[in-house]
């Protein structure tokens, strides 16, 4: 993935990656982010701010915006895959054509002027779970960091734990983490979830943010619902939800012409002023905002089901 023309090249960087990971990915048990907290996990499941939810296919290797603020904005690749849900003694046993993020790309300008563009791939995590990241300053020679390294440009922090990336700006942390896909049948066997985190309160963002997920903090304390994919108990199924009712827009709008790039409809990377989203104009189920857990430790469970009794 050669990207020098306008940010990060890949490094030569060998280092082994993903494990098999502690949880089933998809039908699991997995720590709620804190309550100011949006993230998109498996197969892609959006927790929005204030509570909301939606879940997103997107296309095959398509980059989609999920975050644009002034200073700051996060580009995600989705990928098909085909997998199943439970061994094949399990009643809930199915085949899955669904789909997973496996690339992240980050655009952040620095309070010197500086721009950062940083990369992590899915695909370039192996099996000892060891996570690095490649990017630029402005144009200079790309680098690369391993596992317990920090760079500080400025006002912005990427720093890479064992496994996951951290990006840190006035307003906001973003984290980057592999996960195995378990049971894969066809299409990517590494995947990656994504947290961002605001660190001012709504009503103190420069400006208010947008993307799928980014465009949730807009200041209602509403939460948005929109549409999520119903597992059939067993059998095959194709998932479909695009987070229609959730966003403004359609998803085509959030479709980016590159990794980097950060100019779509609802673009606010660069801007002084803009409004946030009109939730009345969404077709989505509202309701008063039902925050999480503080210390993120609740849990969520990832499939639905369609018979009695068994949808969440």
């Amino acid at each position: 993935c050669d990207l020098s023309d306008e940010g990060p090249s890949t490094v030569a960087l060998t280092a082994p990656g993903v494990n098999g990971g502690e949880y089933d990915n998809y039908y699991a048990l997995v720590p709620l982010p804190p309550p100011d907290a949006g993230q998109a996990n498996g197969d892609p499941h959006l927790m929005l701010a204030h509570g909301g939810k939606a879940d997103f296919r997107g296309t095959d290797k398509g980059i989609y915006n999920f975050l644009s603020a002034k200073n700051l904005s996060l580009n995600m690749m989705t990928e098909f895959a085909d997998f199943y849900l439970h061994d094949t003694d399990h009643p809930r046993h199915k085949l899955v054509h669904g789909s997973f993020l496996t690339q992240a790309h980050i655009v952040a300008k620095t309070g010197g002027g500086r721009t950062v563009r940083a990369s992590y791939w899915a695909s370039k995590i192996g099996p000892l779970n060891i996570g690095w990241m490649n990017a630029t300053i402005d144009r200079q020679q790309a680098f690369a960091l391993g596992p317990h390294t920090t760079k500080v440009v400025d006002d912005v922090t990427l720093h890479m734990d064992y496994s996951s990336l951290h990006v840190t700006t006035g307003e906001w942390v973003l984290a980057v983490t592999p996960q195995a896909v378990e049971r894969s049948v066809a299409g990517p066997v590494r995947r990656i979830d994504v947290q961002m985190t605001p660190r001012v309160a709504e009503s103190k963002f420069s400006v208010p943010p947008h993307g799928m997920i980014g465009q949730s903090w807009d200041g209602d304390n509403k939460a948005v619902f929109g549409e999520e994919d119903e597992f059939p108990v067993r059998g095959e199924y194709t998932t479909s939800a695009m987070a229609e009712g959730a966003i403004e827009g359609v998803p085509t709008d959030y479709l980016m012409s590159s990794p980097y790039a950060t100019d779509f409809k609802y673009s606010r990377f660069g801007l002084d002023h803009a409004s946030p989203r009109d939730v009345s104009k969404l077709t989505g189920r509202v309701k008063a905002a039902s925050p999480q857990a503080a210390n993120g430790a609740g849990v969520v469970e990832k499939e639905m089901e369609l018979s009695a009794g068994q949808v969440s």
